[in-house]
Parts: structure tokens; C-alpha cells; sequence
């Protein structure tokens, strides 16, 4: 699983300029192709499916890394059930 640590130094390799957790996504120079890139390097099995919807109800970058910590924990999940 992804600490906060990880996540944020994994936002930084994308984000234009510094940011914290309430930090607005597109302040932070995060767009949708940034965010799918993100969704992607997090998924922890390569057959995750990634909700590409959810990312109309991400704001900040404590949201994102809500959602990101989502999908390291279902694709960790479904690892450990095989």
C-alpha cells in the first residue's frame, strides 16, 4: 500500500508547483491526463480497472490522494485473493 509519502512524492513528478492536501488540482497544474497517469503508476495490478468518472469529483489534492489510496487498496485486494 501507498503511504502518504509515497503519493505525494508521486503527485510532485506532476505538479507544476508546490501543493499540500488542500491545494486546488488545477493550482497545482494536475489535469486529467496527469491524473490518469497517476491512477495508472497507483494501480498495483495491471487488469485494475481505474473509474475515470470519479475524476470529475476530485478538487483538491487531498482528493486525489483519497482516490489514489482507493486503488492501491483494491488492486493490493486482488492480489492477495489470488
Amino acid at each position: 500500500m501507498k503511504t502518504a509519502a509515497d503519493l505525494d512524492e508521486m503527485i510532485a513528478k506532476y505538479a507544476s508547483v508546490g501543493f499540500t492536501d488542500a491545494t486546488p488540482l488545477l493550482e497545482a497544474g494536475l489535469e486529467s491526463l496527469s491524473l490518469l497517469r497517476l491512477a495508472v503508476e497507483t494501480a498495483a495490478d495491471d487488469d485494475a480497472e481505474i473509474d475515470a468518472t470519479r475524476l470529475v469529483d476530485l478538487r483538491t489534492v487531498g482528493d486525489l490522494k483519497q482516490w489514489l489510496s482507493e486503488l492501491a487498496a483494491v488492486g493490493a485486494e486482488r492480489g492477495d485473493a489470488r
